[in-house]
């Protein structure tokens, strides 16, 4: 029997705290799952997850606690026979083993009361079914593997006899396995990766939002090219991503996807820059870049708040990347004035991905910044002063009028309002349709 001494310090004082009171009233408690897992490899632990013998133990137990700790009550999942709770900041789920049925057409299943073994068997890899008996911290290693694959490195699924039915059953596993493999720099046991790709079109069960969690943790990777390439070659790549599968078809000394993993890997690990540099290349597929992204990212749910930024930025490397020297002050102007929310992250894309030839765009945005030549970011006029200044009421005009306006500063930053005024004249009595 092997056994932990030494608790995270983030976690000491919890864990002392839930044992002892576990001890005291007769529960025999685990630690289960990846928080095992990172322990004996020696990682900071996180997501505490606390399995408690007993019917409905996990439920019990995190109610006992509350009242002991004189904490809120937890909230309880009747339904999985499971329990939250906060301690010291900290949100901990409670737990039985159980056992799982699934229906075909749902990753959600059916759950009653279970053994130890029955519960281990229901979990999706070796190296994530340790459970660490905290009543005297001995470690259990049921599938008799798990040792054995977290020394070797190996992602291998609990129950070797039912692989193909560990992914048929919860499709989400064959996106985590890709995820620990790159994460935790394990390989894949072959007869399992075997059975994530005959299962791969199984991913269609799972909600977007449960793929996109999954995705974001790979665009942070140091190298998430890996991870989407080993995507494509179990074929999953084209299910989650079909645009992308497109661009491999796109030629470009290489293919468009190629350069898009060369260009991921470049770019430091922020979620917005990654997903830009994903989906740089895919305006050789019909649309632009810009629209293929949102739609992309819609179909993923992701907030709307993420699809404005990730757009805007993609849409203005986009932009920079049409750059050449020939370009007037009033064109770096107008682009410094459409992409300045984000131009300190277009710079650092742009540099990565173009080099030389495109950096001077932004010297040259800095020597205009210097000498107080570009358009300021406050309204010349407001819609409010063109109605009274002109007599006409609020309508479409107004819009159009700005826009004349800024193009005049863009031409000339420093122009005045008085002359701005006179100009706008000219132009709508030259332009009577601006009123329609």
């Amino acid at each position: 029997m092997k056994y932990l001494k030494n608790i995270p310090d983030e976690y000491k004082s919890i864990i002392d705290k839930i044992t002892g009171i576990a001890v005291d009233n007769g529960y025999v408690i685990y630690a289960v799952g990846g928080f095992v897992r990172d322990m004996v490899l020696n990682r900071i632990p996180k997501d505490l997850d606390i399995m408690v013998e007993g019917d409905n133990g996990g439920i019990k137990f995190a109610v006992l606690l509350s009242q002991k700790l004189n904490i809120h009550p937890p909230v309880i999942f009747e339904k999985f026979a499971t329990a939250k709770l906060i301690i010291d900041n900290q949100e901990i789920e409670f737990i039985m083993p159980r056992q799982e049925y699934y229906d075909k057409n749902s990753r959600n299943p059916r759950t009653e009361k279970g053994t130890l073994e029955q519960d281990v068997l229901r979990r999706d890899f070796t190296v994530n079914a340790l459970f660490l008996r905290l009543n005297d911290m001995a470690l259990l290693d049921l599938t008799g593997r798990g040792f054995n694959d977290i020394r070797d490195k190996v992602i291998r699924v609990t129950d070797e006899t039912a692989s193909d039915l560990i992914f048929e059953q919860d499709p989400l596993r064959i996106l985590r396995a890709v995820r620990q493999s790159f994460q935790l720099g394990f390989k894949i046991e072959k007869n399992t990766y075997l059975s994530m790709s005959k299962k791969a079109d199984r991913i269609t069960i799972i909600s977007p939002e449960r793929i996109r969690d999954e995705i974001n943790k790979i665009l942070v990777f140091e190298k998430p090219s890996e991870a989407f390439y080993m995507l494509d070659d179990i074929k999953l790549l084209g299910i989650i991503f079909p645009e992308l599968k497109e661009m491999q078809k796109i030629k470009l000394n290489g293919n468009a996807f190629d350069y898009a993993m060369n260009l991921i890997d470049k770019i430091h690990s922020d979620l917005a820059l990654r997903m830009t540099a994903l989906f740089y290349y895919s305006d050789c597929c019909g649309q632009t870049s810009g629209v293929i992204l949102r739609n992309v990212l819609s179909r993923l749910k992701y907030s709307s708040d993420f699809i404005k930024k990730s757009v805007s930025l993609l849409e203005g490397c986009s932009s920079a990347k049409q750059y050449e020297e020939k370009w007037t002050d009033a064109e770096i102007r107008k682009f410094e004035k459409q992409t300045y929310i984000n131009l300190k992250d277009i710079e650092t894309f742009v540099n990565v991905d173009s080099g030389q030839e495109k950096k001077s765009l932004f010297e040259r945005i800095k020597v205009l910044e210097k000498n107080n030549m570009l358009v300021p970011k406050k309204e010349l006029l407001d819609g409010n002063e063109m109605s009274d200044i002109f007599g006409y009421p609020s309508g479409k005009w107004i819009g159009k009028a700005k826009k004349y306006i800024e193009s005049l500063q863009f031409e000339n930053p420093l122009i005045s309002k008085e002359k701005a005024i006179a100009e706008l004249k000219l132009y709508i009595e030259k332009s009577k349709d601006i009123l329609l």
